[in-house]
């Protein structure tokens, strides 16, 4: 009797473990990359750029390295999901499929929740320390795209 309980046991961890690596309820996610630079035809200090990198690009880019318990469900379908609804709001990989006015409406929904503490997110930053921004970082996101929303709007003519 203990025997064939361990055993179901196995059985059922392993059909458990198998199926986190094969079933993906929010599409193909991980299988999306890209070698593009972020923000591909945007005027971008690079300080900027590389708080971007740090902070942004695992969620809203193609560019998002995977840690190991991404691969194990469920927590793999509550990052896939986040990503997958990140890169929806604003792909950075994607910056230049983007009309001047989108990037200006996302570049002014992106100053928003820099400047109101909504991204990164807190449970973002519990897992990621290195993605938290300072005082001095949010500010300096804040006014790039304040100042880059400016310039597409010139561009624009309007």
């Amino acid at each position: 009797m203990k025997r064939s309980l361990r055993l179901s046991l196995v059985a059922g961890a392993s059909l458990v473990g198998l199926a986190s690596f094969l079933v993906h309820p929010f599409g193909t996610v991980k299988a999306k990359s890209s070698t593009a630079a972020l923000l591909f035809g945007a005027e971008v200090d690079p300080a900027v750029a590389r708080i971007l990198q740090r902070s942004c690009q695992n969620c809203h880019s193609e560019k998002t390295q995977w840690p190991w318990y991404s691969y194990v469900a469920p927590m793999s379908w509550l990052i896939e999901n986040d990503v997958q609804r990140a890169r929806d709001h604003m792909n950075f990989s994607g910056w230049d499929q983007y009309g001047i006015e989108k990037r200006q409406e996302l570049l002014a929904r992106l100053a928003a929740e820099v400047r109101n503490r909504q991204m990164p997110p807190a449970r973002y930053t519990l897992l990621h320390s290195s993605a938290k921004l300072s005082d001095g970082e949010l500010d300096r996101i804040y006014q790039w795209a304040r100042t880059e929303r400016r310039r597409l709007k010139q561009l624009s003519g309007r």
